[in-house]
């Protein structure tokens, strides 16, 4: 968490970085081979050591072959500090406090009756589960799934836009808790009904699992303009770490589109790009648990102990998102889960430049996806992307230390001038400006001034 430092308890320090003569500097900073200290030193990488990360699953499954003390242990093994537990339950969770969520299962069992044929019961149920505050969402529920081959019919098919689903999607809205499913958008007519569903009500939120494509060829175009036309829509990477076949691009072959190999597995430049443009929209999720191989996958989660799953599913994600900028991928392995689960508020955004030797930070704050910070202390500017949907309006917050800069400033979003507030004293700069809804770059100038800064 962040601490207020630097006198006036205006500006912040985060935990890298130390007050000293009243501006944040971080505290590691690089060794000088540069001793003019003329400001051309880099600072250290912003790619993070994602193995040490705190990792929130967003998506993991109870499963009968597998005890609770093992999913713990795997969970333990693997770095990560909470998980959704889909279809646990209250009694099997709570001798393990503070390690595990629950949303309202979905059951899809015919001998005991689905949830789609109990109907006003099951939506009864639910809701009665949501007012003990206990449970924090409802979901995964299968839309459109396939258990085997993508040769239609599929296994399960419920249209998105049936009344009973629209109500649950309502309850999302009414309680202030995310929906889940899982829908496989491969026939026209299936996906108008599920594009009625993310219209239906805006207030609700939505987690589309396995990155919405599933085992379908991902393509980061479409889920780039699902993002744009729907602000409630979230994905979760639920198991593409599964889906190895080669070569790409084929059913179950998502993994292998999302990586480079020549980068030891991280994302290649495509999805990168995607990952980092959406930080603030994407969960971390592994499936472990889920699927006809589920037990393997948990004897999996960390470590390569049967040929029955992809090995070290945790580990094959740290190491593809470790060539995120920091900020990216503390969002999807912990952040996002924890805001949208458990309403934690996020951490601004934190950039390290350099400047005259020395390493500062610039801190963004904002609901907004945030990427690509850059400092060019010759324009006197600062520029980053920025992305919300379309027909939203995003806001930023952006300090910066008036040692690295400082002056008269403007701001430009995607070339167009617009206004700012700006507050100042002799150690930072505080702009507060707004945007419409897109993916927009914004770059702030500042004119120098002649005067001294007065506090």
């Amino acid at each position: 968490m962040l601490k207020v430092g630097c006198q006036y308890g205006n500006p912040v320090c985060n935990l890298s970085s130390d007050c000293v003569n009243n501006t944040c500097v971080l505290k590691s900073e690089p060794k000088s081979s540069n001793p003019s200290g003329d400001g051309n030193i880099s600072c250290p990488s912003q790619y993070t050591d994602t193995e040490h990360m705190d990792i929130f699953d967003s998506h993991v499954h109870i499963n009968s072959k597998v005890s609770m003390l093992q999913i713990i242990s795997e969970m333990d093994k693997a770095g990560v500090s909470m998980a959704n537990l889909y279809s646990g339950s209250l009694e099997a969770t709570a001798q393990y406090p503070g390690r595990f969520i629950l949303f309202v299962d979905t059951p899809e069992n015919p001998q005991q009756g689905t949830w789609l044929d109990k109907g006003q019961s099951f939506f009864t149920s639910a809701e009665a589960q949501l007012k003990t505050g206990k449970y924090y969402g409802v979901g995964e529920t299968n839309l459109r799934y396939y258990s085997g081959k993508l040769i239609p019919p599929p296994t399960v098919y419920i249209p998105a836009d049936t009344p009973l689903w629209l109500q649950l999607v309502d309850l999302s809205a009414q309680y202030n808790i995310p929906i889940s499913f899982h829908f496989v958008p491969d026939d026209a007519v299936a996906n108008v009904a599920f594009e009625k569903m993310l219209k239906h009500n805006k207030d609700a939120t939505l987690i589309w699992a396995h990155l919405g494509f599933n085992n379908m060829p991902l393509n980061s175009t479409t889920l780039n303009d699902y993002l744009l036309q729907y602000p409630n829509l979230y994905f979760d990477t639920a198991g593409i770490q599964n889906m190895q076949q080669d070569p790409a691009p084929q059913a179950n072959s998502n993994w292998w589109m999302l990586t480079s190999q020549a980068d030891n597995g991280q994302l290649n430049k495509e999805w990168k790009q995607f990952f980092e443009t959406w930080n603030s929209r994407i969960l971390f999720g592994s499936d472990a648990g889920g699927g006809s191989n589920g037990l393997e996958r948990w004897l999996n989660y960390a470590s390569d102990t049967t040929k029955g799953a992809t090995p070290n599913a945790v580990g094959h994600w740290t190491r593809l998102l470790s060539n995120l900028d920091q900020n990216a991928a503390r969002n999807i392995l912990s952040d996002n889960s924890r805001d949208l689960f458990l309403k934690e508020q996020k951490d601004p955004y934190s950039y390290s430049v350099s400047s005259n030797g020395k390493c500062y930070p610039i801190l963004v704050s904002s609901d907004s996806s945030v990427s690509g910070l850059m400092f060019d202390p010759d324009a006197r500017s600062v520029t980053f992307t920025v992305a919300d949907s379309v027909g939203t309006t995003g806001s930023a917050t952006i300090t910066i230390p008036t040692t690295i800069l400082y002056g008269k400033f403007t701001a430009r979003v995607n070339g167009q001038s617009v206004q700012i507030k700006e507050t100042s004293n002799f150690a930072y700069t505080t702009i507060n400006l707004e945007y419409v809804g897109g993916i927009k770059t914004i770059v702030l100038s500042a004119s120098p001034v002649s005067t001294t800064l007065q506090n």
